[in-house]
């Protein structure tokens, strides 16, 4: 019988935009130099500097649960599981989690907003 986690062991994160979808063009090299494109590149700077203003505690220990809700400004196609990718590279970054192999649990849910976009993560941890 699985446990219901509290609520205060719960942490909500929010992005005020959606995650750039992690891709084969995520990371191009140039003349043999590797960089990012700088639409990747700001998203992320911009999430790690949101997530920090909202989370300052010390990286996260042992198995998560996730549940992530796309808010999406309309019903064209998007490629949620390279969208996660981004998402938890920016939760490294910003030291919420140590690591994504702590991730054994994740719920993902797309809700249309007409003309809004962001992201909402809730975090708990396994029990």
């Amino acid at each position: 019988m699985k446990k219901k986690v509290s609520e205060e062991k719960r942490i909500k994160l929010e992005l005020s935009s959606l995650p750039v979808p992690k891709s084969n063009r995520y990371i191009r090299k140039r003349g043999g130099v590797v960089f990012k494109p700088p639409r990747v590149k700001n998203w992320e700077m911009r999430a790690v500097w949101e997530i920090k203003q909202q989370y300052q505690g010390e990286p996260l220990d042992g198995k998560l649960s996730m549940e992530v809700i796309l808010v999406l400004p309309n019903h064209r196609k998007r490629d949620i599981d390279n969208m996660l990718k981004s998402l938890w590279d920016v939760l490294e970054k910003a030291k919420v989690i140590k690591n994504d192999n702590q991730i054994y649990e994740i719920r993902t849910l797309k809700r249309i907003e007409k003309g809004v976009q962001k992201t909402i993560i809730y975090i708990s941890p396994m029990e």
